[in-house]
């Protein structure tokens, strides 16, 4: 993203956002699934899935392919119970952000042609 538009700053600043989005779309997955609400539990899956692999976690976004494909399936049950490893790894990826943003600004800005403008 930083390559693509030549500034670090939108690239951290979508880090940054997905951070601190991470406990509400867990929430939203886990009200979506506890309710059995196909609509809201995909909505919500989809939306972490995709942020998610837009910032490389690699471990989130496979667990939320699995849980998308338990609710294309009617398998509500066992999403639910695959929702703690979900939980589990957003911890981990929220709990390491400051560390994180701080390694990603000092990676982009030391990075080719020093992408940071400002």
């Amino acid at each position: 993203m930083a390559e693509e538009l030549g500034d670090s700053a939108p690239a951290v600043s979508f880090l940054s956002t997905y951070l601190g989005m991470l406990p509400g779309r867990i929430l939203r997955i886990s009200n979506g699934l506890c309710l059995h609400d196909a609509d809201a539990s995909m909505d919500a899956v989809l939306s972490l899935k995709i942020s998610s692999a837009m910032v490389g976690a690699v471990e989130t976004e496979n667990q939320c392919r699995a849980i998308e494909s338990m609710i294309r399936d009617d398998h509500f049950d066992s999403a639910v119970l695959a929702l703690p490893a979900l939980q589990n790894s957003t911890d981990h990826c929220f709990a390491a952000g400051p560390k994180l943003l701080v390694k990603v600004q000092e990676s982009l800005c030391k990075g080719p042609g020093n992408l940071s403008r400002g």
